[in-house]
């Protein structure tokens, strides 16, 4: 089978290896199409994890061959591949947050497994990491599972209510995914930040009820979020752009007993003033990846057409363009929402 296998920082090789066998318990899936993520960019730009595996965690494809054990599938399946399935015996497991689970998410066991960048995929954990999809869900719609289900945990753990006011800054697939879930959930007004036009455009067209150019009102931003919310600021504030600038927006956006949602995970240091958080009581709260239940309840709102994805999926290419036409043309052209890739 062809893999882009990541070599080096800025490296990625096309291989040829020998199709995954399914040990028992285990899965092999053929892959249909797996998304770029932001991930995939900090590993091929910075060189994030060690070198000599397959990346791809976005991955959606059928069911290729099922090891002995394994129940509730059938050859021809067709799922979404999460991320590592949880240990259910670690701290964090027994108490509720298997998306922390120590076992899955090492590096010998988690982030750097082989992932969906190749033509099939070993799945270590089907029962938790495979999940159905329903069959009004093409794969173009699926492919968007892990940014949506993403979105949703983070919401689910933040203090968003029903008649908040909300703001996301940054509309990638994951804040135009937060614009979509808050709307869903029953957020008062939401405002969309954006500095590149076509993502603006898209967030409008997706439900955000006003989209601004942090880059255009400047220094003047803070007071006009306070004033169209009360005089005081928006509830919840979600960071979805991964840079430092918009994190520290995100703090003067909220209002004094607000909060702010770290989405985006930049790796840059952010400038903050502690003593200004505390006298305005201002929350941070940050979430990592999903659970098998997010996943399917986002492959839910998608089968049911109450998450819209038109717009979202910018481009499929092929495995052998996944340098120039993906990871480099994503970060040249910033209008690109979604680029996947088809083995």
């Amino acid at each position: 089978m062809r893999a882009a296998l990541y070599e080096n920082k800025g490296v990625f090789t096309l291989v040829e290896r020998p199709i995954p066998q399914a040990g028992p318990g285990e899965a092999v899936v053929k892959i249909e199409l797996c998304g770029i993520c932001g991930t995939d960019l900090h590993i091929y730009l910075e060189g994030a994890f060690p070198p000599g595996f397959v990346p791809g965690h976005e991955n959606v494809g059928t069911v290729f061959q099922l090891g002995e054990g394994v129940q509730g599938f059938q050859v021809g399946d067709r799922v979404a591949a999460g991320p590592p399935g949880s240990c259910g015996r670690c701290y964090y497991c027994i108490h509720g947050r298997p998306s922390l689970c120590v076992t899955a998410m090492s590096e010998t066991n988690g982030l750097s497994r082989d992932g969906g960048f190749a033509e099939y995929m070993l799945v270590k954990d089907p029962r938790q990491m495979l999940y159905p999809i329903p069959d009004s869900v093409s794969f173009e719609d699926a492919v968007l599972t892990d940014t949506v289900a993403t979105a949703l945990r983070g919401i689910i753990q933040s203090a968003f209510k029903m008649g908040d006011n909300v703001v996301v800054s940054g509309c990638g697939p994951i804040g135009l995914s937060a614009v979509q879930l808050v709307k869903l959930g029953g957020a008062r007004h939401v405002t969309a930040l954006e500095v590149v036009k076509e993502k603006r455009d898209l967030a409008a067209r997706l439900g955000a009820d006003l989209v601004s150019d942090p880059a255009a009102d400047g220094d003047a931003l803070p007071d006009r979020i306070r004033d169209l919310y009360n005089g005081v600021g928006a509830d919840l504030v979600l960071e979805c752009a991964g840079v430092a600038q918009s994190l520290e927006l995100c703090f003067k956006l909220a209002r004094a007993g607000g909060q702010v949602l770290n989405l985006g995970a930049g790796g840059k240091p952010v400038s903050v003033v502690p003593a200004l958080l505390a006298v305005r009581e201002i929350g941070l709260a940050s979430s990592l990846a999903y659970t098998a239940d997010e996943a399917k309840l986002a492959l839910s709102y998608l089968a049911d057409g109450r998450f819209r994805t038109d717009g979202m999926l910018s481009d499929i290419i092929p495995l052998a363009d996944i340098v120039e036409k993906g990871l480099e043309r994503l970060m040249a052209d910033r209008s690109l929402v979604k680029v996947a890739v088809a083995p």
